[in-house]
């Protein structure tokens, strides 16, 4: 009869984190921290800090969003009369909304470039592109009117504004790392 893997009980009084044995999903067996911490040494995958700059971007977004509808709400409303905003109006709208997504998406890719570890400006990018795709399904669920053309070239034009700027932070965040 064959003799499974023996198990090491801790050490009285250590101060490392515990570590146990598990049979995962796959079957292998490693290390895991009975804390929920991260072994010291370890690393996270670059793709984790795609999901943590999208993740960032949504949480800066969010109140420059609101703090730009309000001014503009403030501002470009009040003289409307009928219920129909001038194209100009309009064209101020959609730029300062698309200036706060930008600033937020950079602020998202400048938290993956500074503290990403091993990623960098693609994961970044990918952070913001994810913002874009994220903010632009909920758009299309709430289920404005507008043809499948146009639904396509916004998912395009965010795409490629919230990735650039997104970029444009990775790039200032690697920039600023410390140095050694």
């Amino acid at each position: 009869m064959t003799e499974g893997p023996k198990r090491r009980l801790p050490i009285v009084g250590s101060d490392a984190p515990r570590r146990t044995a598990s049979l995962g999903a796959g079957g292998s067996r490693g290390p895991q921290t009975t804390e929920g911490e991260e072994a010291e040494g370890e690393e996270r995958p670059p793709w984790h800090w795609a999901v943590f700059g999208m993740v960032a971007t949504f949480a800066v977004w969010l109140p420059l969003a609101a703090g730009t509808h309000a001014l503009l709400q403030r501002v470009l409303l009040l003289g409307v009369v009928g219920g129909e905003l001038p194209a100009r109006a309009q064209a101020v709208m959609v730029g300062a909304n698309a200036l706060a997504f930008a600033l937020a998406a950079a602020a998202g890719g400048l938290l993956v470039g500074r503290y990403g570890g091993r990623a960098g400006r693609r994961e970044a990018t990918a952070g913001g592109a994810l913002a874009a795709g994220m903010a632009w399904t909920l758009a299309v669920l709430q289920g404005a009117s507008a043809g499948v053309v146009v639904w396509g070239l916004l998912l395009v034009v965010m795409a490629s504004l919230g990735g650039g700027a997104a970029r444009l932070g990775g790039w200032l965040g690697l920039r600023c790392r410390p140095r050694g």
